[in-house]
């Protein structure tokens, strides 16, 4: 069943295809009136003009490291994930953890992705290590078969490798040797770190990184890196590590961000990994602290720090969002159209489950089964536990990368963030080239070709059921761009989009991407008495633009 979130998706899609279907070529003509019975049929969609609106923050639309081509326009790249928590930056090196056999391997440096994201134009955050351990080289492995014994599956590239779990299925908890493949990185050499980093952008004499985030995903370190950490994380672990790492990088770059403390997903924001080990019924480490939810927890003891000392150790709240519901993200553990089910349900499932970014009355339809709200309720956190912080979702993907239904749900995601004043995100990893991910993203980052962007300041706006409507002012007062999205995949919308209190615009036009890899195809809109009429075609994406 569609809901109004879902439906808010399809509306814009459908304004610019309707000239290119019906002719078989792009083409750009005025819309056709409407008969009586499309006129009833009309959704209405409405943009607040004279609103100041809401800023939208330039590393909104970030992406994972800074390989995509330069046409996506991606106005940030974070480099970060699960490898970089053993990044040894003296060496070029890391160990892939539980992702890959527990292998130390050489990757480009560091230097090689603030170079590539220099070039790109965008800014650089970087996660540094705060868990303790590195790579020590690029050579070895946390469980080699040699001393570790036979194993379920060994690397067929590097002879002996194995995956840390025995014959019998059973998990190899501790490698025989944290030093076989790792050495110990303190404060004091991820400040030395910082430094040389800052050191280089004065004599280049352009600042790329503007933020550093405080490791990956610490709830899943006993998981990810259980050859080095095997024990669960705790509060005060988290704390202690944080103000430790955090005052080196304050100390040796005082300008840049700190972000923290990367959690992965829904229980980590109330919990630790010793009290899901043990059991959110009896939660002994949440107990132990007061019973407060982690992540109010960390905010407060930071804020008090600050307060204490006059240092300022978090600048931003830096949590993940992954969608959990079946097929969503992963079609039975198994990788599908750009991971993830691509039947009629599961999308509908898939724009559904968007509203966990921000609405209030939904409740997330997996194993959560709570209502997440997640940006408003991060933002209740900020301001009752440490005011003036500002938020991050480090990490997030809806599935479904290479189908038209994964590229509209990231469109309806990236303007919930701006709508929602999300201050930086990062979407992982990147859009595959000419995926319908790759054309929803440059929707808001490079819809022409040219630059044109989704930026300024974000309008309230209105839409009708079965479509979205998301729409910018320029810093100037001289460009609107509004992004229309329909969510059904038979129907396609007319729509009349009323723009209250607009001055009269010069020019305007429409570009449409129904999914294909071709991307946008040059669209039919027209004035009328309210503002602009148009159509949207199924399961689409439509940018308007008006000078």
């Amino acid at each position: 069943m569609r809901t109004p979130f879902a439906s808010l998706c399809g509306f814009a899609m459908a304004i610019a295809q309707s000239g290119c279907d019906r002719c078989g070529r792009a083409q750009s003509a005025s819309a056709e009136p409407l008969n009586a019975e499309q006129s009833a049929l009309a959704g209405t969609a409405s943009v607040e003009c004279t609103s100041t609106g809401r800023p939208i923050s330039p590393t909104l639309f970030g992406v994972a490291f800074a390989d995509a081509d330069a046409d996506l326009g991606a106005t940030a790249h974070r480099w970060g994930g699960n490898t970089t928590s053993r990044y040894n930056w003296r060496i070029g090196a890391w160990n892939t953890g539980a992702g890959w056999f527990w292998e130390n391997i050489k990757v480009d440096s560091h230097e090689v992705f603030l170079a590539k994201a220099a070039a790109k134009g965008g800014r650089a955050a970087v996660t540094v290590p705060i868990m303790g351990w590195v790579a020590k080289d690029t050579t070895s492995s946390s469980y080699p078969t040699a001393s570790a014994g036979p194993q379920e599956k060994t690397d067929e590239y590097r002879s002996g490798a194995g995956n840390g779990v025995g014959p019998d299925g059973k998990t190899l908890l501790v490698a025989k040797s944290v030093q076989l493949t790792s050495m110990q990185s303190t404060p004091a050499d991820i400040g030395e770190w910082v430094s040389k980093i800052r050191s280089a952008e004065k004599a280049a004499g352009k600042r790329v990184v503007y933020e550093y985030i405080l490791d990956n995903e610490p709830g899943l370190w006993s998981t990810s890196h259980r050859d080095v950490h095997p024990e669960p994380m705790s509060y005060d672990e988290l704390l202690e590590r944080t103000i430790a790492y955090a005052s080196a990088i304050r100390k040796a770059d005082p300008d840049a961000l700190i972000a923290g403390p990367a959690s992965f997903g829904w229980w980590e924001y109330f919990y630790s990994t010793v009290d899901h080990d043990k059991g959110f019924v009896l939660k002994p480490d949440r107990r132990a602290h007061g019973d407060e939810p982690l992540v109010a927890w960390y905010l407060r003891k930071l804020a008090e720090y600050e307060k204490r000392t006059g240092i300022r150790l978090l600048d931003v709240l830096d949590v993940h969002f992954y969608p959990q519901a079946d097929g969503v993200q992963f079609p039975d553990g198994k990788g599908g159209d750009g991971d993830g089910k691509t039947d009629e349900a599961t999308n509908a499932l898939r724009y559904r489950v968007t509203r966990s970014l921000w609405d209030r009355t939904y409740t997330d339809e997996s194993w959560i089964k709570d209502k997440m709200y997640l940006i408003p309720r991060m933002k209740e956190l900020i301001a009752k536990n440490y005011p003036g912080l500002g938020l991050q979702i480090g990490e997030y993907n809806f599935g479904a990368e290479q189908h038209p239904a994964g590229g509209v749900a990231l469109a309806e995601g990236l303007g919930r963030m701006a709508q929602e004043g999300v201050d930086h995100a990062y979407y992982w990893t990147a859009p595959g080239k000419n995926t319908p991910a790759y054309w929803a993203f440059r929707a808001y980052t490079n819809y022409d070709g040219k630059g044109g962007r989704f930026s300024g300041a974000i309008l309230p706006s209105t839409s009708a059921p079965g479509t979205a409507l998301y729409a910018s002012r320029s810093a100037n007062g001289k460009k609107w761009v509004l992004i229309a999205l329909n969510f059904s995949t038979t129907e396609t919308k007319p729509m009349q989009i009323a723009l209250k209190g607009c001055s009269a615009f010069t020019s305007r036009k429409v570009l449409v991407s129904k999914g294909e890899t071709s991307g946008f195809a040059v669209g039919e809109i027209s004035p009328d008495a309210e503002g602009l009429r148009t159509s949207l075609p199924p399961t689409s994406i439509s940018v308007i633009e008006l000078q």
